[in-house]
């Protein structure tokens, strides 16, 4: 039934727990796996003005300075950790899936839904933002939004 599983991931506790059920749904349905990580951290998403699109530079651009180049640098080195670790967890697991990893960069939500769609994904497994009480009932940001705008089932998982 599900062909193609994208599952974004972002360090998190519910991200986690949405990695464990797309493994196991992967294994299921004989599905691929892309493990997917958007960072919103990079000069060319920093330096662009609200105006303008995502990823293309303002005419009033300039280079940032060289404690946000270092800053940028850092986190995605982290990001690439994280998101290789994550890799390399699931392999170990389930060494018989093909299973991927992509990092890319811009508004997690807006670029989850285009990944999902351009990669002609089946279904999307993401993790809910956790709060307690009432809050619960309430999705995170990203996870609101890609449940809004995909076109593809979308599994939230706590």
């Amino acid at each position: 039934m599900f062909k193609k599983i994208l599952v974004p991931i972002d360090g998190s506790k519910h991200s986690h727990n949405a990695l464990k059920t797309a493994l196991k749904l992967a294994k299921t349905h004989d599905s691929e796996l892309e493990i997917l990580h958007v960072t919103s951290f990079s000069e060319e998403y920093v330096l662009t003005s609200p105006e303008s699109d995502e990823g293309t530079m303002s005419e009033e651009t300039t280079s940032p300075p060289g404690w946000m180049s270092e800053y940028i640098a850092k986190a995605r080195e982290n990001d690439e950790k994280m998101l290789s670790q994550a890799l390399k967890d699931a392999e170990t697991q389930y060494p018989k899936l093909k299973i991927t990893a992509k990092l890319l960069w811009g508004r997690p939500g807006k670029t989850i839904v285009s990944e999902a769609e351009e990669e002609r994904f089946d279904l999307v497994v993401i993790g809910s933002r956790g709060l307690s009480g009432l809050a619960e009932l309430v999705l995170g940001s990203v996870s609101h939004h890609v449940v809004n705008e995909s076109k593809i089932p979308v599994l939230v998982v706590k």
